[in-house]
């Protein structure tokens, strides 16, 4: 068995990544604050010592430079993220990869070492969960498909991370350091350094 992380990723769109920061900033410097998350994802899943997919939300783009840093790439299949999620999961245990990582793009302070260590935890945990300030969670890990985890789920919503850890009652579950999304203009302020970049 040999681990799988997943990174899930928008295309690179103006007009269609970063919608509600685009509404006080405009559609092109919400499009450059996203190429700078992705750039961070990029260096951080580079050294991650594991198969890697690049799931993108709408169409391969077989052109960009994630092929240098990934080993596939798909397009996520779901009405939701919930199914997108867990569709991905599906696939990856199918093809017999375990433990399976699954994390977003929208994370400044995303690195390797969270990643790694994220890895390491499945060793003596069931799950791992990497929370985000808003709520949410920026990374999801488990040794083996729990479909359950993605269904009826609050998404974009504060209750989610909640939501979700109710459903590990009884299960071993490391959480991870609590981290900041990108996703509205108050959290781009609260970043002096991306905000330098624009």
């Amino acid at each position: 068995m040999k681990p799988l992380l997943i990174i899930f990723c928008k295309n690179l769109i103006e007009g269609y990544v970063k919608t509600r920061i685009a509404k006080s900033i405009g559609k092109k410097k919400a499009l450059l604050v996203y190429k700078k998350l992705i750039e961070k994802t990029k260096k951080a899943v580079m050294l991650v010592n594991s198969h890697k997919i690049l799931y993108y939300s709408k169409f391969i783009n077989f052109n960009d430079d994630w092929s240098d840093f990934v080993n596939e790439k798909k397009i996520q299949k779901g009405n939701n993220l919930g199914e997108k999620i867990n569709n991905a999961f599906k696939e990856g245990f199918k093809s017999k990869f375990s433990p399976v990582i699954i994390i977003g793009s929208d994370l400044w302070d995303i690195n390797h070492i969270d990643i790694n260590f994220a890895f390491s935890s499945l060793n003596k945990n069931d799950y791992v969960i990497g929370p985000s300030i808003d709520g949410g969670y920026y990374l999801i890990g488990m040794n083996k498909i729990n479909s359950k985890l993605f269904k009826n789920k609050s998404w974009s919503k504060p209750s989610l991370l909640k939501e979700t850890i109710s459903e590990l009652k009884n299960k071993k579950l490391k959480l991870l350091k609590t981290k900041n999304d990108i996703d509205t203009i108050e959290d781009l302020n609260s970043n002096e350094t991306l905000k330098k970049m624009l």
